[in-house]
């Protein structure tokens, strides 16, 4: 019983640790098409979208005029399915 316990205690540290967000790494891990980072990796060359000190990447920007909440905007970024306005996108890095 007590190795059972113990390996569940690792097991959910172990998940716990996983879950966190480290800044300057992508979230969620290897093989994430979209996420975002703290701070730009060096030599990072693909386009990004800079919002509130964050660098989202893997979404898509949308040229236009947008309003929202009572703001108007210059373009909008999908990301996720959720939409971001008021930030800025580079195609490359700046």
């Amino acid at each position: 019983m007590k190795t059972c316990l113990i390996t569940c205690l690792l097991f959910s540290s172990m998940l716990c640790l996983s879950s966190c967000d480290y800044g300057g790494y992508p979230v969620g891990g290897v093989g994430v098409s979209a996420g975002y980072y703290n701070t730009l990796p060096r030599g990072y060359n693909s386009p990004y979208y800079r919002h509130n000190n964050r660098y989202y990447y893997g979404g898509r920007y949308e040229p236009g005029r947008y309003n929202y909440n009572g703001h108007s905007y210059h373009g909008r970024y999908n990301h996720g399915g959720h939409y971001l306005y008021g930030g800025n996108h580079y195609g490359h890095r700046h």
